[in-house]
């Protein structure tokens, strides 16, 4: 089986954060040992970092993850769209730190770099002992993700099963960054764990995901999910309250965008 991870994100410092978090919540799935994961998050925040420092000069641009793992190694590769690593490392002399701890960290890693297509780090961890991982994967790689979603952070999983650990943590840790409140972030668990259950039967293959954040607020898109499911799931939403009870903190709405469903929670913190 071949598991696949994609991350893309804007290359702000406090989105590092989110891939350490999308480490450690695979970790279990895919069968990764206390001492894996730690190399694996250290290696690859340093690799984040250097494209958050470097990569767009004082500007921000695309911070894009995928992660592959069989039963053998996982392969990480970083990618950005900015600076060739070799004109930036003569003017800044800790780059090179950076790179010997993930050399030091990984089993290989290969660096492509030119000036018009930025920088790709691939860095290779393999396991200590084979993983007997589920079936479910495919060997091909990710396809695009579903038209439409934007946000902060765009996520793809395959198989389906890895979508609970990806979304969970990602989106706790955007909604903690935020300063969502303990009770929200709660809440929130228990929406992404419905949202990912729903996903193991309503979708087939890969899943993609939205998330974005504002003031007090928290948005979430999933999909594609198989026409009907959606819509079905969305029409069981119990009734709001009475009016003398609080109003719901969140909202699930259906969209049909061209080649399937897609699921739309949004999650409010209004702190009264």
């Amino acid at each position: 089986m071949t598991a696949l991870v994609r991350l893309e994100m804007e290359s702000r410092p406090e989105r590092v954060m989110l891939v350490r978090s999308m480490l450690a919540g695979i970790a279990e799935p895919l069968e990764l040992d206390d001492e894996l994961l730690d190399d694996m998050r250290t290696a690859v925040s340093e690799a984040c970092n250097n494209v958050v420092q470097h990569a767009y000069g004082a500007g921000v641009g695309s911070l894009i993850v995928e992660l592959t793992a069989d039963e053998t190694a996982v392969s990480v590769l970083v990618t950005d769209r900015g600076e060739s690593i070799h004109e930036v490392a003569p003017r800044k002399g800790h780059m090179g730190i950076g790179l010997a701890v993930i050399g030091a960290l990984s089993d290989r890693a290969e660096i492509e770099s030119d000036p018009e297509n930025g920088t790709e780090l691939l860095m290779t961890f393999g396991r200590r002992a084979p993983a007997t991982l589920e079936e479910g994967g495919a060997e091909n790689p990710l396809a695009g993700s579903v038209p439409g979603l934007h946000g902060d952070l765009i996520g793809q999983v395959r198989p389906v099963r890895l979508l609970a650990a990806v979304l969970g943590r990602t989106t706790r840790a955007l909604a903690a960054g935020s300063h969502f409140s303990i009770d929200r972030i709660d809440e929130l668990r228990a929406l992404t764990d419905a949202i990912a259950a729903h996903a193991e039967h309503a979708a087939t293959g890969q899943v993609s995901f939205a998330l974005e954040v504002s003031a007090r607020r928290l948005e979430v898109t999933v999909g594609p999910f198989r026409p009907g499911t959606v819509t079905t799931l969305v029409a069981a939403q119990p009734d709001p309250p009475i009016a003398s009870r609080p109003p719901p903190r969140y909202q699930l709405i259906a969209e049909a965008p061209a080649g399937g469903e897609l699921l739309h929670a949004v999650l409010h913190d209004p702190r009264t």
